[in-house]
């Protein structure tokens, strides 16, 4: 039977998570994809998975539009421009290929080797979303993905975008903290660490499912909010997959002195 063919229709909804405080110079629509592509007609498995809910701006400040619409285009999808739907369908394209050449190899192979051939299944799961984190007007993208290619399990993400509403520009730690800021951090986020993982000590970690003998870094993966700042550590960053995605919060008024 042969592989699928696929016409891409990708569907724009209106979204309600416009901040209403902001009005309409900061609103928001939803670019979405939801669809199960089996790589053979009437067969379950193998499948390619798609359910993509990713936001692009479209209020009336198109500086901060085009900047957010750029910034995650190109973290998502890997192409820089402001058109989010384009990037999505050629990143949907993309997969679809690999997707293709896979089974169609393991179907080769499998039949030189006289066996039955693997199924083998992707999965993309993509959610954004945005927050208002503070009084300095700065806007936080959320990007949940799950991602599984074969293998015995998929992996979670988390990352947080941070802009600035003036001109949509990325906040990052070295311009959101004056500069020797990891001496002060990696001390505070060592502590908030051993808090979380209900240890004493460093020495304790492994048991608890963390990397005793991996120094402790600033995650550029951050949230800012109201009073705090949460450090996002994904998995295999100071754990492995068992243990999860660890979100440290500090609060401002223990780094203030970091501050810009």
């Amino acid at each position: 039977m042969k592989p699928f063919r696929l016409l891409i229709v990708l569907v724009i909804l209106a979204a309600t998570v416009a901040c209403s405080e902001k009005g309409d110079k900061y609103a928001f629509q939803y670019v979405t994809f939801k669809e199960t592509l089996p790589y053979h007609q009437g067969q379950e498995h193998p499948s390619c998975v798609f359910d993509l809910h990713v936001l692009k701006a479209n209020g009336t400040d198109t500086l901060f539009a085009d900047a957010f619409n750029f910034d995650i285009s190109e973290f998502l999808f890997d192409k820089r421009t402001t058109d989010v739907r384009g990037a999505m369908i050629t990143f949907i394209d993309s997969i679809i290929n690999l997707f293709k050449e896979e089974n169609k190899e393991e179907i080769r192979f499998a039949k030189e080797e006289g066996f039955e051939p693997r199924d083998i299944d992707y999965e993309y799961v993509i959610n954004t979303e945005v927050h208002y984190g503070n009084n300095r007007d700065i806007i936080g993208h959320f990007i949940n993905m799950y991602q599984y290619t074969e293998g015995a399990h998929g992996g979670t993400f988390i990352t947080c975008r941070n802009l600035r509403l003036e001109d949509g520009s990325v906040v990052t730690l070295d311009n959101y903290f004056k500069p020797g800021y990891e001496e002060v951090l990696i001390p505070v986020l060592e502590k908030k660490l051993l808090e979380y993982a209900e240890c004493s000590s460093r020495d304790e970690l492994d048991e608890h499912g963390y990397f005793s003998n991996e120094p402790m870094f600033v995650s550029p993966n951050f949230e800012i909010r109201q009073d705090t700042i949460d450090f996002i550590y994904n998995q295999y960053d100071i754990a492995p997959y068992s243990t999860g995605i660890t979100t440290l919060s500090v609060a401002n008024d223990e780094i203030r002195s970091i501050l810009r």
